[in-house]
């Protein structure tokens, strides 16, 4: 059976392309949608055949003609209607599957992006992204469709129509159709680039007044707010006169569009007001082309209009595909095993990674043994953090390895890798969901007496518990509804719960007060015990319980060893040490 879910995102910015993905598991229905329209197409170009034969059984007087005329016209409307609401049915089914499957596959495709991705865009552009392409792609499906499939359909049975009655009626028909469709074809691709840029424009806006409503309390503090508004000013500025010049073609596509309808118009009425002066054609006929005249001229004015909203929908689905279907830079390899940690050794062998045009690490080697406690050292930009990252493989190596357990992290599936190592950051990273869906969200199938008890070790329970709805209660974007300190201890409440081999941590207790900390201490060295541990931290008190310190300057390993011996050494640990302990935190027993 096929999948309700499709993932196989086409590596391409066509919006063709994608909505024939994303329109995978809906094609039946895109089918049967498409014989309706076209069956209902079809029935209402014969009204104007069913007009003719009133008209002429009136001009005879013959009653009985009449009557069986207007029993027929009834049938014809009322069919051709119950087939558009036929089509209405199919393809509602086909079109809001479309959508359903572009949120899906975009928002699949950009979460295996690299953590370099994110940091160089806006998370609510991106969201405005994915929304903006998967909504062009129902609009696309609901246009051709309705719109562009339809029209094609009734062109040909008007054509047909008008040709029975009188064929030079019908080539000038015929000219005015294959002259109008194709230009206006051409001058919606010109329109395309400047919907695109349109949509580029509306993106930086909503972009920059997400930027600025999300730092508010920054903008409050220093008193941005005029400075803020006339950042947006320019962004809406530019936002305004793209939308004018998008508009301004669209006027001059259906100008033109007015002008060729007036002209061939204006030639089928004269040939049929000529062709009635000859006798050529009966009352019923001129009534038939003249319905036909108006329905196409009615249909070719929508159409016109519809073209202009296709190359916006189309510039729209374009731009966002654009910036969202890129390679992925960090990926498994095909034959990519998962990892199952045996010990938990680390070993970085050789590596070298630059970053931004700059080495960061040169051939950088060292160990770290299962179980050991390893704190890294060193001044801002020493490259801890990056150490780090490329552990959890945010970032392949320019070259060497980092094995664990003797295995390549670059040969075994990502997941895994991740799966096996629990980081406490700097900034905990909290959803906006209840307290115990974040603590759980280590482990999934935790259960509510893991999480009360990994609440516990994080000295987090107590809080948790004084808060109204207690562990049900929503923590806010990002946390907003808690204190530094208590999001702090939900991060490390979600680390017990996942209770992985390797744990990281990224200046874990930075945020706490002074009673929190020591009691999250105590707790992380529980959390600590027969694992193997990096930690990071700027305050280098909190670093004396580990095994082994490693200090990095430049990117390479000046000293490596235990707090009293770098102390004793003299070197570049003792000197942060020393400007710590006398001018910031006093040496704790």
């Amino acid at each position: 059976m096929q999948s309700l879910w499709p993932d196989n995102v086409p590596k391409s910015t066509s919006p063709l392309r994608f909505l024939w993905a994303s329109s995978q598991p809906y094609r039946g229905w895109m089918i049967a949608a498409v014989i309706m329209v076209t069956l209902a197409s079809v029935t209402s170009m014969a009204i104007p055949y069913a007009f003719k034969t009133i008209v002429d059984a009136a001009a005879r007087a013959s009653y009985d003609e009449l009557t069986w005329a207007v029993i027929a016209y009834v049938g014809i409307s009322f069919g051709s209607n119950l087939l558009y609401r036929a089509s209405g049915l199919t393809g509602m089914r086909w079109i809001t599957g479309v959508r359903a499957s572009s949120r899906y596959m975009l928002t699949s495709y950009v979460t295996r992006h690299s953590h370099q991705y994110f940091a160089d865009r806006f998370a609510g552009a991106l969201s405005s992204k994915i929304i903006h392409a998967a909504n062009g792609a129902k609009d696309i499906a609901d246009q051709f469709l309705w719109s562009f499939f339809g029209f094609v359909v009734s062109m040909i049975a008007g054509f047909v129509i008008v040709f029975r009655v009188n064929p030079t009626v019908a080539y000038i028909f015929l000219a005015w159709i294959t002259v109008i469709t194709p230009l206006n074809i051409v001058l919606s691709r010109k329109r395309v680039p400047i919907s695109a840029a349109t949509q580029k424009a509306e993106t930086a806006l909503g972009g920059a007044t997400v930027d600025m409503l999300t730092n508010m309390a920054a903008v409050e503090e220093y008193t941005h707010h005029s400075f803020e508004l006339e950042r947006i000013k320019k962004f809406i500025i530019d936002r305004r006169a793209t939308g004018l010049r998008n508009w301004t073609y669209g006027e001059f596509v259906l100008t033109i569009n007015n002008f060729l309808q007036a002209v061939f118009i204006g030639g089928m009425i004269l040939s049929v007001i000529a062709l009635a002066r000859l006798g050529s054609i009966t009352p019923g006929d001129i009534i038939l082309i003249l319905t036909v005249v108006v329905f196409m001229e009615d249909r070719l004015t929508f159409i016109g209009s519809k073209f202009n909203s296709f190359a916006d929908t189309w510039g729209t689905v374009e731009e966002s595909l654009a910036d969202i279907i890129l390679e992925h830079t960090v990926t498994d390899k095909s034959d990519a095993k998962d990892l199952a940690i045996r010990k938990g050794e680390i070993v970085f062998d050789d590596i070298s990674f630059d970053y931004g045009g700059a080495h960061v690490f040169e051939k950088l080697s060292f160990i770290i043994p299962a179980g050991q406690k390893v704190g890294l050292v060193g001044r801002s930009g020493a490259g801890k953090s990056t150490l780090v990252k490329l552990l959890l493989r945010h970032y392949d190596l320019h070259s060497g390895a980092i094995n664990i357990d003797g295995i390549n992290i670059s040969d075994i599936t990502k997941e895994s890798l991740r799966r096996a190592i629990a980081i406490v950051p700097q900034e905990p990273m909290l959803f906006h969901r209840s307290i115990r869906h974040n603590i759980e969200y280590g482990k999934d199938d935790a259960t509510m007496e893991e999480v009360e008890r990994a609440a516990r070790q994080a000295e987090a329970h107590e809080f948790i518990g004084a808060i109204p709805q207690g562990y049900e209660a929503l923590v806010g974007e990002r946390g907003v509804k808690l204190s530094g300190g208590q999001r702090q201890r939900v991060a490390i409440a979600r680390v017990f719960v996942k209770d992985a081999p390797i744990l990281l941590l990224d200046e874990a207790t930075s945020s706490l007060d002074s009673e929190s900390e020591v009691a999250v201490q105590k707790a992380l060295l529980n959390l600590m015990k027969g694992r193997t541990v990096i930690a990071i931290a700027h305050r280098l008190s909190t670093l004396r319980a580990m095994d082994r310190l490693i200090v990095l300057d430049q990117g390479k390993i000046v000293e490596d060893g235990t707090h009293d011996q770098l102390v004793k050494k003299k070197g570049l640990y003792a000197a942060l040490w020393e400007h710590q302990a006398g001018g910031f935190l006093p040496e704790e027993d």
